[in-house]
């Protein structure tokens, strides 16, 4: 090379790309497959592809849960531990509920929320109430 990079703005004419060619030929031989799986096997990669012919498991077709229940919003907010528990353990005991058959519909996060909302809701009305 001249020791100087081509400018931008030169004329197409003025590069001299003739020393570029296609390749005609690979430069390496092929590896056959066969010597790819056993060195790949060897090595701790194993093939990913199912090894019977047999067809894959169709899989079930996807649920959309926000569609179902309505909610969309998400709620996040700091709370002390304690409570994390607690409303875990609510979350818990009404999933026991629903697979003792206590209930006929598995109770969500948010469906939790809401049902604490509405009780303090009518907590709150008793107390106006009652002042």
């Amino acid at each position: 090379m001249s020791g100087q990079r081509p400018s931008l703005f030169a004329a197409d004419d003025d590069l001299d790309l003739s020393r570029f060619t296609p390749k005609s030929e690979p430069e390496t031989p092929s590896v056959s497959l066969e010597t790819v799986q056993r060195i790949s096997e060897e090595n701790g990669f194993p093939s990913r592809a199912p090894k019977s012919g047999a067809a894959a498991r169709p899989l079930p077709p996807k649920r959309s849960f926000l569609s179902k229940s309505g909610r969309t919003v998400l709620l996040n907010a700091r709370i002390t531990q304690r409570a994390h528990d607690r409303f875990h353990e609510i979350v818990e005991a009404e999933r026991l509920r629903y697979e003792s058959g206590e209930i006929m519909h598995r109770a969500t996060l948010g469906e939790i929320v809401e049902r604490a909302l509405a009780a303090l809701e009518r907590e709150i009305g008793q107390e106006a109430k009652t002042k």
